[in-house]
């Protein structure tokens, strides 16, 4: 079976998805999804950062889109606290797969969710292209949910 990992799919996939609602602490720091950390680091700013992290869904998403996403496309970097990382980075996604491995062990739903797909193969279909400037490729994504998913079930 092939769950879609998705926010509009049929659980579990909505609750694996990067903009389901889904609260957890990383370095201190609060969010209330996977996709506002993954915007707010976009950001420089510690406090737009926090208020980014607060965010869920599509409004998360916007927060970095537009000339923000163009301006750290064009860059090449990302920030969190304070610190800059190169975008693409063993860094940049080591601290992305932290910061999804905090919300599948601290929020219960996701957690539940990702072991519910223990055995199933994992896909990110939004039906549309992905774009060439994405800032996590959906290979990178579903990799990341695979050795999370490989932790907490021990398979």
């Amino acid at each position: 079976m092939t769950i879609n990992v998705f926010s509009t799919a049929p659980w579990p996939g909505n609750q694996l998805s990067n903009l389901a609602a889904s609260e957890f602490v990383i370095d201190g720091m609060t969010c209330a999804s996977a996709e506002g950390f993954i915007q707010a680091l976009k950001r420089r700013d510690p406090d737009e950062q926090r208020r980014i992290c607060g965010l869920v869904g599509i409004e998360a998403k916007r927060a970095g889109s537009g000339e923000v996403h163009e301006q750290v496309v064009r860059e090449g970097r990302l920030w969190w606290l304070g610190q800059e990382i190169e975008l693409g980075s063993i860094g940049h996604f080591d601290l992305v797969e932290r910061a999804l491995t905090a919300k599948f062990t601290q929020h219960e739903a996701s957690g539940q969710a990702l072991r519910e797909t223990s055995g199933m193969t994992l896909t990110h279909n939004t039906g549309r292209p992905e774009s060439p400037t994405t800032t996590l490729r959906a290979n990178t994504f579903i990799a990341m949910l695979y050795r999370i998913r490989a932790t907490l079930t021990g398979v």
